[in-house]
């Protein structure tokens, strides 16, 4: 797809929610910053009790952006499968997905975030850094990198990135029976044996607020666990995944000491949900090449300094 002049609305923005109207609307709010490049909002309600659209129309009132439109799942499917169908749905190059309880506090985010899919087609996905409401950024342990200067990744965090929207396609978009919690490494592996690549700015900062709502530990412990595992599954080679395995099971117990949470039967849980996923997994199996998961484990190390393409 060819991209539109400068100055055209090019990027789609898709922000999944459920249960937190009033994160929400402070997400919608501040998108407001990005309105030049923004095409149109979608809304994907992971199946909120009540319906999300009500609430937020009552808080946002006038304020809310005239091009959003709310789409309703009426079970919780996950953060994969409401990504996966904004981006089939878009009609613009570029997708940007937002958290409920993530919000802009500059234009020049996108702006710059834009400006590198558009200068360089060998990048399929931009992470941006996440701050707090007035910008301050999270300690560096917290971010795509602990750098201060642009480089390439080996994945972007989740609550904010931006895709090329037909790389994203191409590569199969996030594996939806993950939900989430993991999908972006997935995804990001599938991209880079493809020979792209994922840049991180950390001068482009997105807030990040964390709503408490919905959060839960345990499940969240069994999401990242499980698909640790089914990534490997899917993608690493198989001298690398014999290896690997255990070691992804037994961080459930670090994790947990870690967390201090009191989780029992949980790594039960995480087994059995294994045991009747791994046949399905080993059938969709596609493992990368070991020059990738070489190159993956580099980028772990190295963060190599980004440098786009020469002007022509």
């Amino acid at each position: 797809m060819d991209d539109p002049p400068r100055g055209e609305r090019v990027v789609t923005v898709g922000v999944c929610s459920r249960n937190r109207p009033e994160s929400l609307a402070r997400c919608l709010r501040s998108l407001g910053m990005a309105d030049a490049m923004v095409e149109g909002i979608t809304v994907y309600d992971d199946g909120s009790e009540p319906p999300l659209e009500p609430a937020v129309r009552a808080i946002l009132g006038d304020a809310l952006p005239a091009r959003t439109r709310f789409v309703r799942s009426d079970a919780s499917r996950g953060l994969s499968v409401g990504r996966n169908r904004i981006a089939r749905e878009a009609g613009t190059p570029y997708v940007l997905n937002l958290d409920d309880d993530a919000m802009l506090v500059t234009a020049r985010a996108v702006a710059d975030a834009v400006a590198v899919l558009r200068g360089d087609e060998s990048v399929a996905a931009v992470a941006f850094a996440q701050s707090d409401a007035e910008g301050t950024p999270w300690p560096a342990g917290a971010q795509p990198a602990p750098v201060d200067y642009a480089c390439v990744v080996p994945s972007f965090i989740g609550y904010a990135h931006l895709l090329r929207r037909d790389a994203f396609l191409a590569a199969g978009g996030f594996r939806e029976g993950m939900r989430m919690h993991g999908e972006e490494k997935d995804l990001c592996m599938r991209l880079m044996e493809r020979g792209l690549r994922v840049v991180y700015l950390p001068d482009t900062r997105i807030a990040h607020l964390a709503d408490p709502a919905g959060r839960d530990r345990a499940e969240y412990l069994f999401l990242t666990i499980r698909n640790d595992v089914l990534g490997g599954v899917y993608n690493e080679p198989l001298p690398v995944l014999a290896l690997t395995a255990p070691a992804r099971l037994s961080r459930y117990f670090r994790m947990r000491r870690g967390m201090g949470l009191h989780d029992p039967g949980g790594f039960g849980r995480i087994l059995r949900a294994l045991g009747r996923e791994l046949p399905a997994a080993w059938g969709a199996r596609h493992g990368v090449g070991l020059r990738t998961w070489r190159r993956w484990r580099r980028l772990l190390r190295e963060r190599p300094r980004y440098q786009p393409p020469a002007a022509p």
